[in-house]
């Protein structure tokens, strides 16, 4: 298993000035960091050019706003959600998104469109009816080629790219899943690990009886090899953790931990959370 290691260079200070003018504490955090990113870019490691946003969903829980708007339009300081996403995605030097919709897809097609304002390029995957969580794999194909990233488009984070990419590409894996942490494992799906691979997942389980404090943080690094499997199919819909827990059990599946702050916006109250505590400035407008 890949590792960390520590060395020592000597620079010109003033390329030190350039190195340290990088470091703005969320996408680069230290000077390390910054040597570490420009390293990965120079020597063509980050690999990762297309992303697939996963936005329908009616959004029950969060009407009456999503009687009016989907989630991923839903705003904080008067930005939506996706807008955040997209330009976190742009500076991680992501640029080919494609964006899954259905419900009032209009109205994210209308706000987005082919993303040329925020200096990305935008492509649509319509669903006339939902399909499941995973029911895009069929409609991508095709539209993907390489290793690509796979994001909920209702969720809030900043994942290093970077980082996760080395994580993903040491375990040799199809698939890696971004997990973070949580007080009360009683609501979630909680990950079994051993090492850095996912070894399966416990529904809900009660406390004392969880084997980590560690969920699904709605970010994943996939081969586009998974689009060739057929996922299982429940009451006619493909399911995005029945593919996960049959990674898991083929020793296919790894987990990345992510330690910064991350919300779901999937009830009212963690909804006002994120409008109280996410940091607004910390991807910038030029992306």
């Amino acid at each position: 298993m890949a590792g960390k290691h520590r060395i020592s260079i000597t620079l010109d200070e003033e390329l030190v000035i350039r190195i340290d003018r990088m470091v703005d504490g969320y996408n680069v955090k230290n000077r390390s960091h910054a040597i570490e990113k420009i390293l990965m870019k120079t020597l063509n490691e980050q690999a990762i050019t297309q992303a697939v946003i996963l936005c329908g969903g009616e959004g029950q829980k969060m009407k009456p706003i999503t009687y009016e708007v989907p989630k991923p339009l839903m705003t904080v300081s008067d930005k939506p959600v996706l807008e955040y996403i997209v330009r976190h995605l742009k500076a991680e030097g992501i640029t080919d998104i494609i964006l899954v919709v259905d419900y009032k897809h209009e109205k994210i097609i209308s706000y987005f469109g082919k993303g040329r304002a925020i200096g990305v390029n935008i492509r649509y995957i319509i669903e006339d009816k939902p399909h499941g969580t995973a029911g895009f794999l069929k409609s991508a194909k095709g539209m993907v080629n390489d290793t690509f990233l796979l994001l909920y488009g209702d969720v809030l984070s900043r994942v290093d790219i970077h980082d996760m990419l080395a994580t993903h590409r040491s375990n040799r894996v199809l698939a890696t899943m971004a997990l973070t942490t949580t007080s009360d494992t009683t609501s979630y799906g909680v990950a079994k690990l051993k090492g850095e691979k996912i070894t399966g997942f416990i529904e809900k389980p009660q406390p004392g009886e969880a084997p980590s404090n560690l969920i699904n943080a709605g970010v994943f690094m996939l081969e586009p090899e998974l689009l060739d499997n057929v996922p299982t199919v429940v009451d006619n819909k493909i399911m995005i953790e029945s593919v996960f827990e049959e990674l898991a059990k083929a020793g296919k599946l790894a987990g990345y931990v992510y330690d910064g702050k991350w919300f779901h916006l999937d009830t009212p109250e963690i909804y006002e959370k994120a409008i109280k505590e996410w940091d607004v400035n910390a991807i910038p407008e030029n992306g």
